[in-house]
């Protein structure tokens, strides 16, 4: 049983509205703001650096996430997990389109 249409159309807007999510995301945390001079503002400043570095990689992993899965709905490979070629379940699929192998294999990885 194969993904209808309707649904793959579906999941590739959801993936295309998250894409330009997460990149205006990784674009606003590049924007990084100077806080001052003072020991204060450069504790700050550094604290907040490390914490966007760590968000931004996040982002950065959901994105090439999300576009392994655009180019996946171009395959025509949508939905047939990467370990096991089986079908992805539909409600994974909706709760999570990125995702790349199904629930049995998740739990496998784990």
């Amino acid at each position: 049983m194969s993904l209808d249409e309707k649904f793959v159309q579906k999941q590739k807007k959801a993936l295309l509205a998250e894409k330009q999510k997460l990149e205006k995301k990784i674009k606003e945390l590049d924007e990084f703001p100077d806080y001052g001079r003072g020991d204060d503002d450069n504790a700050r400043e550094l604290s907040d650096f490390e914490n966007n570095l760590s968000i931004e990689n996040q982002f950065k992993f959901l994105l090439k996430k999300t576009d392994a899965a655009l180019k996946s709905i171009e395959k025509g490979t949508y939905g047939k997990c990467s370990k096991c070629k089986s079908e992805i379940e539909n409600g994974r699929l909706k709760s999570m389109p990125y995702a790349d192998v199904c629930v049995v294999c998740h739990a496998k990885t784990k």
